[in-house]
Protein backbone atom coordinates (compact mmCIF):
# COMPACT_ATOMS: atom_id res chain seq x y z
CA UNK A 1 0.00 0.00 0.00
CA UNK A 2 2.84 2.17 0.29
CA UNK A 3 4.65 3.93 -2.28
CA UNK A 4 8.64 5.34 -1.70
CA UNK A 5 8.20 9.16 -1.08
CA UNK A 6 10.90 10.53 -3.14
CA UNK A 7 11.38 14.48 -3.23
CA UNK A 8 10.73 15.29 -6.84
CA UNK A 9 14.22 17.32 -7.63
CA UNK A 10 16.20 14.69 -6.13
CA UNK A 11 14.51 11.83 -8.25
CA UNK A 12 14.51 14.05 -11.03
CA UNK A 13 18.66 14.54 -10.66
CA UNK A 14 18.86 10.99 -10.38
CA UNK A 15 17.21 9.77 -13.46
CA UNK A 16 18.51 12.93 -15.13
CA UNK A 17 22.69 11.74 -14.19
CA UNK A 18 21.52 8.08 -16.19
CA UNK A 19 20.27 6.43 -13.81
CA UNK A 20 17.20 4.66 -15.33
CA UNK A 21 15.07 3.62 -11.97
CA UNK A 22 12.29 1.46 -13.04
CA UNK A 23 8.92 2.62 -12.63
CA UNK A 24 7.62 -0.08 -10.29
CA UNK A 25 10.12 1.60 -7.99
CA UNK A 26 9.06 5.06 -7.78
CA UNK A 27 5.82 6.57 -5.87
CA UNK A 28 3.95 9.94 -6.14
CA UNK A 29 1.09 10.27 -4.53
CA UNK A 30 1.41 13.19 -6.26
CA UNK A 31 -1.85 13.88 -5.23
CA UNK A 32 -4.99 14.05 -6.49
CA UNK A 33 -5.77 18.27 -7.28
CA UNK A 34 -9.01 19.21 -8.75
CA UNK A 35 -10.41 22.38 -9.60
CA UNK A 36 -12.65 22.45 -13.06
CA UNK A 37 -11.23 18.87 -12.57
CA UNK A 38 -7.77 18.44 -11.89
CA UNK A 39 -6.17 15.39 -10.30
CA UNK A 40 -2.59 14.34 -10.04
CA UNK A 41 -1.82 10.83 -9.09
CA UNK A 42 -1.48 9.25 -6.25
CA UNK A 43 1.13 6.39 -4.52
CA UNK A 44 2.01 3.76 -6.52
CA UNK A 45 2.56 6.42 -9.53
CA UNK A 46 6.02 6.30 -11.28
CA UNK A 47 6.27 10.16 -11.55
CA UNK A 48 7.24 9.55 -14.99
CA UNK A 49 10.31 8.43 -13.75
CA UNK A 50 11.17 11.60 -12.76
CA UNK A 51 9.78 11.43 -9.52
CA UNK A 52 7.75 14.57 -9.87
CA UNK A 53 5.11 15.53 -7.14
CA UNK A 54 6.12 12.79 -4.68
CA UNK A 55 4.12 11.33 -1.57
CA UNK A 56 3.73 13.83 0.96
CA UNK A 57 4.38 16.50 -1.33
CA UNK A 58 2.06 19.57 -1.62
CA UNK A 59 -1.33 19.55 -3.27
CA UNK A 60 -3.70 22.15 -4.22
CA UNK A 61 -7.42 22.68 -5.15
CA UNK A 62 -9.17 26.00 -5.76
CA UNK A 63 -12.80 26.89 -5.90
CA UNK A 64 -11.50 30.12 -7.21
CA UNK A 65 -8.28 31.87 -8.08
CA UNK A 66 -8.17 34.03 -4.61
CA UNK A 67 -9.50 30.47 -2.46
CA UNK A 68 -7.49 27.35 -2.78
CA UNK A 69 -6.99 24.60 -0.10
CA UNK A 70 -3.33 23.85 -0.30
CA UNK A 71 -2.13 20.47 2.14
CA UNK A 72 0.97 18.70 2.35
CA UNK A 73 2.21 15.62 5.05
CA UNK A 74 3.39 12.61 4.34
CA UNK A 75 4.79 9.56 7.12
CA UNK A 76 8.23 7.53 6.80
CA UNK A 77 6.27 4.30 7.41
CA UNK A 78 7.00 1.56 4.84
CA UNK A 79 9.07 3.62 2.95
CA UNK A 80 12.31 4.12 4.84
CA UNK A 81 12.39 7.92 3.67
CA UNK A 82 11.76 11.58 5.22
CA UNK A 83 8.50 11.85 6.89
CA UNK A 84 6.75 15.22 5.74
CA UNK A 85 4.69 17.32 8.91
CA UNK A 86 0.92 17.08 8.11
CA UNK A 87 -0.94 20.81 7.55
CA UNK A 88 -3.08 22.26 5.67
CA UNK A 89 -3.05 26.31 4.05
CA UNK A 90 -5.86 28.53 2.59
CA UNK A 91 -4.64 30.73 -0.50
CA UNK A 92 -6.77 34.13 -0.76
CA UNK A 93 -5.11 35.28 -3.62
CA UNK A 94 -2.14 36.96 -1.86
CA UNK A 95 -1.27 34.87 0.69
CA UNK A 96 -1.27 31.53 2.81
CA UNK A 97 -3.35 30.84 6.11
CA UNK A 98 -3.31 28.03 8.19
CA UNK A 99 -5.63 25.53 8.65
CA UNK A 100 -6.70 23.21 11.32
CA UNK A 101 -6.40 19.43 10.66
CA UNK A 102 -7.67 16.78 12.54
CA UNK A 103 -7.60 13.21 12.00
CA UNK A 104 -9.18 10.37 12.79
CA UNK A 105 -8.92 9.20 16.70
CA UNK A 106 -5.87 6.59 17.41
CA UNK A 107 -3.77 7.76 14.48
CA UNK A 108 0.13 7.80 14.95
CA UNK A 109 0.96 8.79 11.21
CA UNK A 110 -0.58 9.51 7.87
CA UNK A 111 -0.35 10.22 4.22
CA UNK A 112 -2.09 12.95 2.70
CA UNK A 113 -2.87 12.02 -1.11
CA UNK A 114 -5.47 14.09 -2.57
CA UNK A 115 -8.04 17.06 -2.77
CA UNK A 116 -10.52 18.27 -4.41
CA UNK A 117 -13.19 21.94 -3.61
CA UNK A 118 -16.16 22.05 -5.10
CA UNK A 119 -16.62 25.35 -3.19
CA UNK A 120 -14.10 27.60 -0.72
CA UNK A 121 -16.22 25.55 2.19
CA UNK A 122 -16.69 22.34 0.26
CA UNK A 123 -13.55 20.10 -0.06
CA UNK A 124 -12.24 16.60 0.22
CA UNK A 125 -8.61 15.37 1.16
CA UNK A 126 -7.63 11.44 1.19
CA UNK A 127 -4.81 9.70 1.75
CA UNK A 128 -4.62 6.66 4.55
CA UNK A 129 -3.64 6.77 8.53
CA UNK A 130 -1.54 4.53 11.17
CA UNK A 131 -2.43 3.72 14.58
CA UNK A 132 0.74 2.39 14.83
CA UNK A 133 4.49 3.55 13.92
CA UNK A 134 6.09 0.42 12.79
CA UNK A 135 7.19 0.06 9.74
CA UNK A 136 4.78 -3.04 9.45
CA UNK A 137 2.04 -1.00 10.79
CA UNK A 138 -1.44 -1.50 8.54
CA UNK A 139 -2.48 1.53 6.65
CA UNK A 140 -6.41 2.93 6.83
CA UNK A 141 -8.41 5.05 4.07
CA UNK A 142 -8.30 8.13 5.34
CA UNK A 143 -11.03 11.09 4.14
CA UNK A 144 -11.16 14.30 5.66
CA UNK A 145 -13.79 17.32 5.15
CA UNK A 146 -13.18 20.89 4.91
CA UNK A 147 -16.02 23.00 6.50
CA UNK A 148 -14.03 26.86 5.61
CA UNK A 149 -12.30 26.49 8.81
CA UNK A 150 -10.68 22.88 9.48
CA UNK A 151 -9.77 19.42 8.05
CA UNK A 152 -12.40 16.63 10.32
CA UNK A 153 -12.38 13.07 9.41
CA UNK A 154 -15.44 12.04 7.10
CA UNK A 155 -18.10 9.04 8.78
CA UNK A 156 -16.84 5.82 8.36
CA UNK A 157 -14.98 4.31 5.21
CA UNK A 158 -16.87 1.42 3.92
CA UNK A 159 -14.14 -1.16 2.47
CA UNK A 160 -14.24 -4.78 1.15
CA UNK A 161 -14.69 -7.55 3.56
CA UNK A 162 -11.33 -8.69 4.59
CA UNK A 163 -9.46 -5.56 4.09
CA UNK A 164 -5.95 -5.45 6.00
CA UNK A 165 -4.90 -2.64 4.33
CA UNK A 166 -5.90 0.20 2.34
CA UNK A 167 -5.55 4.09 1.06
CA UNK A 168 -7.03 6.73 -1.23
CA UNK A 169 -4.56 8.06 -3.91
CA UNK A 170 -7.09 10.55 -5.56
CA UNK A 171 -10.21 12.05 -5.51
CA UNK A 172 -12.75 14.15 -7.44
CA UNK A 173 -15.49 16.22 -7.07
CA UNK A 174 -18.04 17.05 -9.49
CA UNK A 175 -20.35 19.03 -6.74
CA UNK A 176 -20.13 19.47 -3.30
CA UNK A 177 -22.12 16.78 -3.20
CA UNK A 178 -21.07 13.73 -5.23
CA UNK A 179 -17.23 13.04 -5.17
CA UNK A 180 -15.21 9.95 -6.39
CA UNK A 181 -12.36 9.04 -4.90
CA UNK A 182 -9.20 5.62 -5.73
CA UNK A 183 -7.81 3.58 -4.05
CA UNK A 184 -6.46 -0.26 -3.20
CA UNK A 185 -7.38 -2.48 -0.78
CA UNK A 186 -5.30 -5.47 0.41
CA UNK A 187 -6.27 -8.90 1.65
CA UNK A 188 -5.80 -12.83 1.57
CA UNK A 189 -6.34 -14.35 -1.93
CA UNK A 190 -9.11 -16.23 -0.35
CA UNK A 191 -10.84 -13.27 -0.50
CA UNK A 192 -9.31 -10.62 -2.81
CA UNK A 193 -8.10 -13.09 -5.42
CA UNK A 194 -4.36 -14.06 -6.56
CA UNK A 195 -3.14 -10.13 -6.89
CA UNK A 196 -4.12 -10.26 -3.01
CA UNK A 197 -5.77 -6.27 -3.94
CA UNK A 198 -8.80 -4.70 -5.32
CA UNK A 199 -9.26 -1.12 -6.56
CA UNK A 200 -11.56 0.38 -4.59
CA UNK A 201 -13.73 3.48 -6.05
CA UNK A 202 -15.30 5.28 -3.26
CA UNK A 203 -18.43 7.63 -4.08
CA UNK A 204 -19.49 10.57 -1.70
CA UNK A 205 -23.07 12.20 -1.30
CA UNK A 206 -21.92 14.35 1.18
CA UNK A 207 -22.96 12.93 3.88
CA UNK A 208 -21.55 8.70 3.86
CA UNK A 209 -19.88 7.09 1.62
CA UNK A 210 -20.25 4.06 -0.94
CA UNK A 211 -18.16 1.00 -2.09
CA UNK A 212 -17.32 0.19 -5.46
CA UNK A 213 -14.66 -2.26 -6.57
CA UNK A 214 -12.70 -3.30 -9.47
CA UNK A 215 -10.41 -6.27 -10.23
CA UNK A 216 -6.94 -4.86 -9.65
CA UNK A 217 -5.44 -7.22 -12.66
CA UNK A 218 -6.49 -7.21 -16.04
CA UNK A 219 -6.37 -10.95 -17.76
CA UNK A 220 -3.83 -12.87 -16.38
CA UNK A 221 -0.52 -11.04 -16.54
CA UNK A 222 -1.62 -6.99 -15.85
CA UNK A 223 -1.70 -5.32 -12.77
CA UNK A 224 -3.91 -2.59 -12.59
CA UNK A 225 -3.68 0.41 -10.71
CA UNK A 226 -5.92 3.45 -10.88
CA UNK A 227 -4.24 6.32 -9.31
CA UNK A 228 -6.00 9.76 -10.91
CA UNK A 229 -9.77 11.12 -11.07
CA UNK A 230 -11.51 13.73 -12.54
CA UNK A 231 -15.09 13.80 -13.02
CA UNK A 232 -16.79 16.86 -15.19
CA UNK A 233 -20.36 15.57 -13.47
CA UNK A 234 -21.91 13.12 -11.91
CA UNK A 235 -21.89 10.36 -15.33
CA UNK A 236 -18.55 10.99 -16.70
CA UNK A 237 -15.24 10.47 -15.02
CA UNK A 238 -12.26 9.95 -16.19
CA UNK A 239 -9.93 7.75 -14.38
CA UNK A 240 -6.17 7.25 -15.25
CA UNK A 241 -3.35 5.01 -14.14
CA UNK A 242 -1.02 2.13 -15.65
CA UNK A 243 -0.83 -1.53 -16.53
CA UNK A 244 2.24 -3.65 -15.64
CA UNK A 245 2.44 -6.81 -17.60
CA UNK A 246 4.94 -9.29 -16.52
CA UNK A 247 6.32 -11.45 -18.51
CA UNK A 248 9.42 -14.23 -17.85
CA UNK A 249 12.37 -12.16 -18.91
CA UNK A 250 10.69 -8.76 -18.20
CA UNK A 251 8.04 -6.12 -17.56
CA UNK A 252 6.55 -3.33 -19.25
CA UNK A 253 4.27 -0.63 -18.11
CA UNK A 254 1.29 1.14 -20.40
CA UNK A 255 -1.01 4.19 -20.02
CA UNK A 256 -4.73 3.26 -18.81
CA UNK A 257 -7.46 5.51 -19.29
CA UNK A 258 -11.26 4.84 -18.48
CA UNK A 259 -14.71 6.11 -17.64
CA UNK A 260 -17.07 5.88 -14.51
CA UNK A 261 -20.37 6.74 -14.75
CA UNK A 262 -21.27 6.16 -11.47
CA UNK A 263 -21.62 2.58 -11.52
CA UNK A 264 -19.00 0.83 -14.45
CA UNK A 265 -15.51 1.69 -15.63
CA UNK A 266 -15.27 1.40 -19.57
CA UNK A 267 -11.74 1.44 -20.85
CA UNK A 268 -10.86 4.21 -23.30
CA UNK A 269 -8.31 4.01 -25.71
CA UNK A 270 -5.12 6.14 -25.57
CA UNK A 271 -3.35 8.31 -27.98
CA UNK A 272 -0.45 6.73 -29.93
CA UNK A 273 2.56 9.15 -29.92
CA UNK A 274 4.92 10.02 -32.75
CA UNK A 275 7.03 7.41 -34.07
CA UNK A 276 4.82 4.40 -32.17
CA UNK A 277 5.80 5.37 -29.02
CA UNK A 278 3.40 5.19 -26.10
CA UNK A 279 2.56 8.20 -23.27
CA UNK A 280 5.04 7.50 -19.85
CA UNK A 281 2.81 6.43 -17.27
CA UNK A 282 0.40 9.89 -17.05
CA UNK A 283 0.80 12.26 -14.34
CA UNK A 284 -2.64 14.25 -14.15
CA UNK A 285 -5.58 14.20 -15.26
CA UNK A 286 -8.59 16.74 -15.83
CA UNK A 287 -11.90 17.29 -17.29
CA UNK A 288 -13.75 20.38 -17.62
CA UNK A 289 -16.53 19.27 -19.47
CA UNK A 290 -17.33 15.42 -20.85
CA UNK A 291 -15.81 16.44 -24.10
CA UNK A 292 -12.53 18.30 -23.15
CA UNK A 293 -10.25 16.05 -20.90
CA UNK A 294 -6.59 15.94 -20.95
CA UNK A 295 -3.76 13.90 -19.72
CA UNK A 296 -0.37 15.25 -18.91
CA UNK A 297 2.55 12.94 -19.60
CA UNK A 298 5.93 12.73 -21.45
CA UNK A 299 7.06 11.14 -24.64
CA UNK A 300 9.90 8.97 -24.21
CA UNK A 301 13.15 9.22 -26.54
CA UNK A 302 15.68 7.17 -26.65
CA UNK A 303 16.13 6.64 -23.53
CA UNK A 304 15.05 8.51 -20.20
CA UNK A 305 18.69 9.32 -19.36
CA UNK A 306 18.86 11.11 -22.82
CA UNK A 307 15.82 12.78 -23.37
CA UNK A 308 12.13 13.05 -22.82
CA UNK A 309 9.72 15.31 -23.99
CA UNK A 310 6.02 16.40 -22.31
CA UNK A 311 3.01 15.21 -23.71
CA UNK A 312 -0.33 16.00 -23.56
CA UNK A 313 -3.53 13.80 -24.47
CA UNK A 314 -6.75 15.81 -25.14
CA UNK A 315 -10.33 14.10 -24.73
CA UNK A 316 -13.24 15.56 -27.25
CA UNK A 317 -15.54 13.53 -26.27
CA UNK A 318 -15.23 10.82 -29.01
CA UNK A 319 -11.26 9.70 -28.94
CA UNK A 320 -7.97 10.80 -27.17
CA UNK A 321 -5.36 13.09 -29.86
CA UNK A 322 -1.77 14.07 -28.48
CA UNK A 323 -1.90 17.52 -28.43
CA UNK A 324 0.88 19.04 -30.34
CA UNK A 325 3.44 22.04 -28.91
CA UNK A 326 6.01 23.37 -30.11
CA UNK A 327 8.90 23.80 -27.59
CA UNK A 328 11.76 26.59 -27.53
CA UNK A 329 14.68 25.35 -28.93
CA UNK A 330 17.21 24.03 -26.86
CA UNK A 331 14.86 22.25 -24.94
CA UNK A 332 15.41 18.56 -25.18
CA UNK A 333 13.81 17.25 -21.47
CA UNK A 334 10.57 17.97 -20.26
CA UNK A 335 7.88 16.84 -18.16
CA UNK A 336 3.97 18.07 -17.50
CA UNK A 337 3.34 17.03 -13.67
CA UNK A 338 -0.27 18.75 -13.35
CA UNK A 339 -2.93 19.74 -15.38
CA UNK A 340 -6.40 21.52 -15.21
CA UNK A 341 -9.00 22.08 -17.76
CA UNK A 342 -11.01 24.56 -17.12
CA UNK A 343 -12.91 25.62 -20.26
CA UNK A 344 -14.66 24.10 -23.54
CA UNK A 345 -11.45 23.91 -25.24
CA UNK A 346 -9.10 25.57 -22.12
CA UNK A 347 -6.46 23.62 -20.32
CA UNK A 348 -3.20 24.93 -18.43
CA UNK A 349 -0.39 21.96 -17.64
CA UNK A 350 2.76 22.49 -15.80
CA UNK A 351 5.69 20.83 -14.97
CA UNK A 352 9.46 21.66 -15.84
CA UNK A 353 11.88 21.88 -18.66
CA UNK A 354 15.99 22.10 -19.41
CA UNK A 355 18.28 22.01 -22.55
CA UNK A 356 20.73 19.36 -20.89
CA UNK A 357 19.24 16.38 -19.50
CA UNK A 358 22.63 15.31 -18.25
CA UNK A 359 22.38 17.51 -15.59
CA UNK A 360 20.69 18.61 -12.48
CA UNK A 361 19.32 21.70 -13.49
CA UNK A 362 16.26 23.11 -15.20
CA UNK A 363 13.09 25.39 -14.62
CA UNK A 364 9.47 25.28 -14.18
CA UNK A 365 7.24 25.23 -17.15
CA UNK A 366 3.53 25.86 -18.45
CA UNK A 367 1.88 25.27 -21.52
CA UNK A 368 -1.88 26.26 -22.13
CA UNK A 369 -3.96 24.17 -24.49
CA UNK A 370 -6.82 25.03 -26.79
CA UNK A 371 -8.19 21.74 -27.42
CA UNK A 372 -5.72 20.80 -30.66
CA UNK A 373 -2.06 22.38 -29.22
CA UNK A 374 -0.67 23.82 -26.82
CA UNK A 375 1.50 27.56 -25.90
CA UNK A 376 4.58 27.61 -24.07
CA UNK A 377 4.20 30.10 -21.84
CA UNK A 378 7.01 32.50 -20.02
CA UNK A 379 7.84 31.38 -16.61
CA UNK A 380 10.47 33.51 -14.69
CA UNK A 381 13.67 31.51 -14.62
CA UNK A 382 15.58 30.26 -11.57
CA UNK A 383 18.29 31.80 -10.21
CA UNK A 384 22.26 30.73 -11.70
CA UNK A 385 22.99 27.17 -9.95
CA UNK A 386 19.05 26.75 -9.00
CA UNK A 387 15.83 24.53 -9.92
CA UNK A 388 12.50 25.38 -10.25
CA UNK A 389 9.78 22.99 -10.97
CA UNK A 390 5.80 22.96 -11.63
CA UNK A 391 3.75 19.96 -9.71
CA UNK A 392 -0.26 20.41 -8.95
CA UNK A 393 -1.86 23.04 -10.75
CA UNK A 394 -5.46 24.21 -10.27
CA UNK A 395 -7.39 27.05 -11.93
CA UNK A 396 -10.94 28.91 -12.03
CA UNK A 397 -13.30 28.17 -13.94
CA UNK A 398 -13.02 31.67 -15.87
CA UNK A 399 -9.05 31.22 -15.90
CA UNK A 400 -6.35 32.11 -13.68
CA UNK A 401 -4.54 29.57 -12.03
CA UNK A 402 -2.22 28.65 -9.23
CA UNK A 403 0.64 26.15 -8.94
CA UNK A 404 2.46 24.30 -6.41
CA UNK A 405 6.00 23.60 -6.59
CA UNK A 406 9.46 23.51 -5.74
CA UNK A 407 12.31 25.32 -5.07
CA UNK A 408 16.19 25.51 -4.12
CA UNK A 409 20.10 24.84 -4.89
CA UNK A 410 19.87 22.19 -8.20
CA UNK A 411 22.49 19.86 -6.06
CA UNK A 412 20.92 20.55 -2.81
CA UNK A 413 18.89 17.32 -0.98
CA UNK A 414 15.83 19.20 -0.42
CA UNK A 415 13.94 22.04 -1.55
CA UNK A 416 11.16 24.95 -0.61
CA UNK A 417 7.90 24.81 -1.34
CA UNK A 418 6.84 27.85 -4.41
CA UNK A 419 3.52 29.16 -5.14
CA UNK A 420 3.46 30.26 -8.97
CA UNK A 421 0.18 32.51 -10.17
CA UNK A 422 -0.89 32.59 -13.47
CA UNK A 423 -3.42 35.90 -14.22
CA UNK A 424 -4.03 35.31 -17.40
CA UNK A 425 -1.25 37.11 -18.84
CA UNK A 426 2.02 36.14 -16.80
CA UNK A 427 3.08 33.98 -13.97
CA UNK A 428 4.15 35.37 -10.65
CA UNK A 429 6.42 33.01 -8.36
CA UNK A 430 6.22 33.67 -4.42
CA UNK A 431 7.25 31.32 -1.22
CA UNK A 432 5.53 28.17 -1.01
CA UNK A 433 2.99 27.61 2.49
Amino acid sequence: MRGIAISGLVALAAVLGGVAVPAAALAQPTAAVRAGGVVTMGPGRAALASGGVGAGEAMISCALATDCLGIEGSSSIGTGGPSTPTRAERWNGSSWQDVGVALPKGARADDLNGVSCRGGRSCLVVGDYYTATSQSAASRALALSYNGTSLKPTPAVPLPKGTTDAAFSGVSCATARYCVALGTADGDTAAFGQAGSLIIIETWNGAAWTLHTAPAVLGKTAALELSGVSCATRVFCVLAGDTVTITPDSGTTGIYLASWNGKKLTAMKPATASGGKGLLIPAAVSCATASNCAVTGAEQGAGIESTAIAATQIWNGKTWRLATVAWPKGIRLSFMLGVSCYGAHSCEAVGLDGANPGTSSFAAAAVSYNGTAGTVQAVPAPPKGYSDEFGPVSCAPRGGCVAIGQTGKATASSHALMTGVWNGKTWKLDRGF
